[in-house]
């Protein structure tokens, strides 16, 4: 299974959980399928950032994408909350500091420290997407090298964001979906390395904010 085929399985499963979420009252099935598009964009986000050639223009495209995919997503959500893309970009913050960690010790120090503060906030009050355990999926994705030992504590984080949502809701279907999230780490072990025939690199970036704008427009005349 190649990069390709991962990437266009987390888009639909993405678009089917919005179209669950927003459009079809919050359709069980539905929503449970959406889990495993979050664990599938962490990885690749984490593979992005360690090939690509230029981590600024990276970091600018994920940036652009999300202040032009924030519109939408405020329109179904609330004007606090920050879309999936700054989950990212934090991830990628966090990378970068633990990186240039012995160039510059005590001012990484303080910015992991103060990203950390700001992300157990986040948790609390639900401000970023995934939050503290989405952030650490995608470290955990970047800075373990071995493919099977990656997946296994990949599986670990959603194992704890799952029983973090079941221990929340209990014995009710919120409690349960998480889990199907793991299934994603079934695919992600299939993962050839290769690209694929086709450069869907901008499929997610162009696809995030037009699902949503889309939605929004059709919730309008439901």
């Amino acid at each position: 299974m190649n990069r390709n085929h991962l990437k266009i399985i987390a888009v639909l499963t993405m678009i089917i959980d919005h179209v669950g979420a927003f459009l079809v009252g919050n359709n069980v099935i539905m929503r449970l399928i959406g889990r495993l598009a979050f664990p599938i964009f962490a990885f690749f986000i984490a593979e992005g950032w360690r090939y690509t050639k230029s981590r600024k223009k990276y970091v600018l495209t994920l940036l652009v994408f999300a202040l032009i995919s924030q519109i939408p997503y405020v329109l179904l959500h609330n004007w606090w909350n920050f879309n999936i893309l700054f989950t990212f970009l934090i991830s990628i913050l966090c990378i970068y500091l633990i990186e240039g960690y012995n160039l510059n010790p005590t001012l990484n120090m303080v910015w992991l420290v103060v990203t950390g503060l700001f992300l157990v906030l986040s948790q609390m009050f639900g401000v970023v997407d995934y939050g503290l355990l989405g952030v650490l999926l995608v470290v955990a994705f970047y800075f373990i090298k071995d493919q099977k030992v990656r997946l296994a504590i990949g599986a670990a984080i959603l194992c704890v964001m799952s029983l973090r949502d079941f221990a929340i809701s209990g014995y009710v279907l919120r409690g349960f979906t998480q889990f199907v999230s793991l299934i994603s780490i079934g695919l992600l072990a299939f993962y050839n390395g290769e690209k694929g025939k086709t450069n869907l690199k901008w499929l997610f970036y162009i696809t995030y904010p037009t699902h949503l704008l889309i939605i929004y427009i059709i919730t309008l005349f439901v």
